[in-house]
This record gives C-alpha cells, sequence and structure tokens, in this order.
C-alpha cells in the first residue's frame, strides 16, 4: 500500500470517528470521548508524519558562489519546511526538521 493509499485511510478514519450516526452531523474532536479522542490524536499525528515523509522539491538550487567551477563543489539549497541549507544532491532529508527533499 503506498502512502497517498494509507492518508486517505486514516483521513477516512477520522471522518468515521467524528460522525455521530443519529444525527447526521460531526462532532467537534474536543468533545470525544476519552478512546475516540486518542484516536482521533493518532490519526492526525500520523497523517502529519506520512505528509512530511512526502519529498518537496527544493527551489534555488545551486553551487556555492564563488566556488561553482569547483566540479566537487555540492549543490545546495534551501529547506522548504525550515528554511535551513540542505546540501548535496545524495540529501534525501532534511538534517535540522526531517523533511523528505528531492533534486530536480
Amino acid at each position: 500500500m503506498d502512502r497517498q493509499k494509507i492518508i486517505a485511510g486514516l483521513e477516512f478514519t477520522k471522518a468515521m470517528i467524528t460522525f455521530n450516526p443519529s444525527t447526521g452531523e460531526d462532532i467537534d474532536p474536543e468533545n470525544l470521548n476519552e478512546a475516540d479522542k486518542t484516536t482521533y490524536d493518532a490519526c492526525v499525528g500520523a497523517i502529519a508524519m506520512l505528509k512530511e515523509q512526502e519529498p518537496i522539491l527544493l527551489e534555488n538550487q545551486h553551487k556555492p558562489y564563488g566556488i561553482s567551477t569547483n566540479a566537487n563543489s555540492p549543490w545546495i539549497s534551501r529547506c522548504p519546511r525550515c528554511g535551513k541549507k540542505v546540501e548535496g544532491k545524495q540529501t534525501r532529508f532534511c538534517k535540522y526538521c526531517g523533511q523528505a527533499v528531492k533534486w530536480e
């Protein structure tokens, strides 16, 4: 099962937890019983973690200024989530916040 299907399943679970079948209306998550609130919060957290693992294309990819003629100098960019430097095209995750990144 791929990440998108898992996210869709978790979103469906969240919707079912907050649905009141007797009224057909949604329940505010703050008004759920303890067990349902725990499950709801777990779904929210899991969705956030799965989305964090979705690679985001890095913008403004370039060689460091001043040494761009050096073939061994790594490509650099900024993490789209935390804004810190991401260095090297082999890098797949920001070392500061864990966001998955992709180059070109």
